[in-house]
């Protein structure tokens, strides 16, 4: 399963999924139009543990941002923060994590890893 919890509205981030060729992947998607408390909230990873009925140790967040890693934290999961094109690299590395990648290529190697 993967699902997507973003910040934008539902027709932004549509329009992204869709250029990029990528919501086929998607089995859910959380957009800032489906919560009420927004990010650092843990709202929408909240929606995709009762969508899949998941327990928090059965998720795993995937973000570049402050407000990503705090989600994460609110709601119990673990965090891998992804570097090559973080705004606040700085600030997210001072952050406790539980898995730091800097490039798409080292999280690629470790996702084979994991599921192979």
């Amino acid at each position: 399963m993967l699902a997507l919890f973003t910040g934008k509205g539902t027709a932004t981030a549509m329009i992204t999924l869709q250029e990029f060729h990528i919501e086929k992947y998607f089995d859910f998607v959380v957009t800032g139009n489906d919560v009420v408390k927004h990010k650092p909230s843990s709202e929408g990873l909240l929606k995709i543990m009762e969508h899949f009925a998941l327990m928090p140790d059965e998720l795993l967040m995937v973000g570049d941002a402050v407000s990503d890693v705090k989600a994460a934290h609110e709601a119990g999961v673990k965090i891998a923060a992804v570097m090559w094109d973080s705004y606040a690299k700085e600030k997210v590395l001072q952050m406790k994590t539980d898995f730091v990648f800097n490039d798409t290529k080292g999280f690629q190697d470790w996702l084979d890893a994991q599921f192979n």
